[in-house]
Formats: C-alpha cells, sequence, structure tokens
C-alpha cells in the first residue's frame, strides 16, 4: 500500500488561520490530526531509535504547516561562544524575595566558560520530562527510578572517573542561559522529529583545578515542550549516544521547578 504525503495532509490545516497568532489548542489539534493519519499514538512515549519514519513525518508536518508558518511557536535553544572580555557571565544563580526587596544570592562568575546556551519559550513551562533507560554501560550509583524505570537523573561514580550523568532541566524559562565551562567544541547536531541533538565535548585541561581532563554532552532538546535531558559523561561519545538511542521520553507529573531571577546555570558533569 502506498500512502502519498498530500493525503495525509489533506484538510489538516484550516484555512482561517491568523498569522502572526499562536493558537495553542488549534496547534494541538492538527498534530494530533496528522499523527492519526500517521498511526501514531501521542501518549505513548517515544525511544529515539524508533523514529525510523522522520523524514516522512517531517515532510507531512512541513506541508500541514506551510500556511500557518507563524501560528506555530517553538523553544529554541542557542548556542554562542563568549568573548575573551565578556563580562555577561557573571551573574547570580538566584534571587530571593524578602518584604519586598531582591537580594541577590550566590554571585557566580565564569571565567572559564567556553559556550552559552540561551532559551527562548514562547510560555512558561507547565510540564516537565522523565526517561527510561533500556541499556546502560553499568548501573548507577545515584538516581531513584519507579517500578517501571521512570526517573529524572541517573548518575554514576565509577571511583575514578564519572562514566554517566543523565539528567532533566525543569525549570528552563525565557532567557534562561546555561554554560559549559573548558574548550567546548559543538562536534554533531541533528533532528530527529521534534527533537534537537546537540553533540558536544569540553576539554578542561586548561583549567587550573580541573575534575577531569575531557568530558562529553549529548543535550536532548523538544522545541515543541522545551524539554531537555543532557546525557553527559566521562566515557566517549559512541557510548553516550548508545544510551540515548535505548532511551524514552515522557511527561511527568512533577511540576516546572519555580526560580527567580535571571540565573546562569551549570551544565558541567558533576556541577550544576
Amino acid at each position: 500500500m502506498k500512502t502519498r504525503i498530500t493525503d495525509l495532509v489533506q484538510d489538516c490545516c484550516p484555512a482561517d488561520i491568523e498569522l502572526g497568532r499562536y493558537d495553542r489548542d488549534r496547534t494541538a489539534r492538527i498534530l494530533e490530526n496528522v499523527q492519526g493519519r500517521l498511526g501514531m499514538n501521542p501518549s505513548h512515549p517515544r525511544r529515539i531509535r524508533k523514529v525510523r519514519r522522520i523524514l516522512l513525518l517531517a515532510a507531512v508536518l512541513a506541508l500541514a504547516f506551510a500556511t500557518a508558518a507563524y501560528a506555530i511557536a517553538e523553544y529554541t535553544i542557542r548556542l554562542r561562544k563568549p568573548a575573551a572580555d565578556e563580562d555577561l557571565l557573571a551573574g547570580f544563580r538566584y534571587e530571593e524575595v524578602v518584604d519586598g526587596k531582591v537580594w541577590n544570592s550566590e554571585v557566580l562568575v565564569y571565567p572559564d566558560a567556553g559556550m552559552v546556551f540561551t532559551f527562548s519559550c514562547p510560555d512558561e513551562m507547565t510540564r516537565t520530562p522523565e526517561f527510561r533507560c533500556f541499556w546502560l554501560p553499568q548501573d548507577a550509583t545515584e538516581g531513584i527510578t519507579d517500578e517501571q524505570g521512570w526517573t529524572k537523573r541517573l548518575f554514576c561514580d565509577a571511583g575514578d572517573s564519572i562514566p554517566y550523568c543523565i539528567t532533566t532541566f525543569d525549570s528552563i524559562r525565557d532567557g534562561s542561559q546555561y554554560v559549559l565551562n573548558g574548550d567546548v567544541e559543538l562536534v554533531k547536531e541533528e533532528q530527529l522529529e521534534d527533537w534537537q541533538i546537540l553533540e558536544v565535548t569540553s576539554d578542561y585541561s586548561r583549567m587550573i583545578h580541573p575534575a577531569y581532563e575531557r568530558a562529553n554532552y549529548i543535550l536532548l532538546f523538544e522545541k515543541t515542550t522545551g524539554f531537555l535531558v543532557l546525557v553527559s559523561g566521562e566515557s566517549d561519545m559512541e557510548t553516550l549516544e548508545h544510551i540515548v538511542y535505548e532511551m524514552e521520553i515522557r511527561e511527568s507529573d512533577v511540576p516546572p521547578v519555580a526560580g527567580g531571577g535571571s540565573g546562569i546555570g551549570l551544565m558541567d558533569l558533576g556541577r550544576g
């Protein structure tokens, strides 16, 4: 049986969409319609390695939303290397409001920052992710899972190294910034459905007191929800990729973490 993309997107996108205005409910209905025609169940968690029909789905969504480009708002992540003399990275982790006065707490300065990650959010986060792993190079030493293996953090301390750390970020908001220290390099970027996947490596050997010489990072960022899951470790990138390909990520029932100010957080392995 052959399925034509034109048949899949027929009548999916209403003609009366107002350009320049984001309509969450209408966008969800369009997406549900397209997913239904593809035989997808959006309530089921998706394992990263099972998105083999990605090109078909991407083509379908591109056509379905062609006339409504400005009606769809996305969460975005932007990467940049800070200037050598940049003062932007001196900030505060958080702010406290006491009796109407704002008190800055824990001054942060990042003289070794190698990459800045800035997030743009069309709406305040109302959901947070959780994950489960079907393959790990060795058992986690920290992290609590439920009976089905779902969790928000897994950490492995091998004594002389940190093979992996997997964690969710539950306080992403518009303007949020995070940094990676050391000599940071983006080595790979790809798109799987709505997931933006960034592979980054950081060399810490030039730092004064590095906890390790090098670490690898894989950022999994979902553009329609703002979900961010970070897989990092001293393991090689191929090992971290194996972890990612054997993961499932879904919405959890844990609300976002409330945060104040415009704090700059850390993504470095074992920090933050």
